[in-house]
């Protein structure tokens, strides 16, 4: 079960499941992701609306302009010690320094609304989204 409203897209009516793996020409997300700190060599980012998690390998400010490769997943939680973990938010990991080739190149910034249509668009809070499209003129699987 998906947390519902936070995420719309071509590639969630495909026969795409989570996780997702994608490469993206990131945009710069310091306006819309608040840092939780490090945790070992990687880093640690929570979205304004609290409910996106991005867990990256570089500082948010060095990804900017980069291309990456992301890994989306559902991010699942216990409110309380001893519950049963459900689904609350997104877990977005994203790693810099090695990147598959092989995955399609999107291209990733910050939106009002997302398009329609977009391979993929996560809410970060604050009527902003952040919108994944498609840049190297394959077509998304439908």
């Amino acid at each position: 079960m998906l947390p519902s409203g936070l995420l719309t897209g071509l590639l969630l009516t495909a026969d795409q499941s989570l996780p997702l793996r994608l490469r993206a020409l990131l945009c710069d997300l310091s306006s819309r992701f608040l840092p939780k700190g490090r945790v070992g060599n990687g880093y640690r980012y929570i979205a304004r609306n609290g409910r996106v998690l991005l867990a990256s390998d570089l500082a948010l400010k060095d990804l900017a302009n980069q291309i990456v490769e992301m890994r989306l997943q559902v991010w699942r939680r216990e409110l309380l010690p001893g519950d049963k973990p459900e689904p609350f938010g997104f877990l977005l990991c994203v790693r810099g320094a090695s990147v598959d080739p092989a995955l399609g190149l999107h291209r990733a910034s910050l939106v009002a609304a997302p398009a329609s249509p977009c391979e993929l668009a996560i809410d970060v809070g604050g009527r902003t989204w952040l919108e994944f499209l498609r840049t190297d003129g394959r077509a998304v699987p439908r």
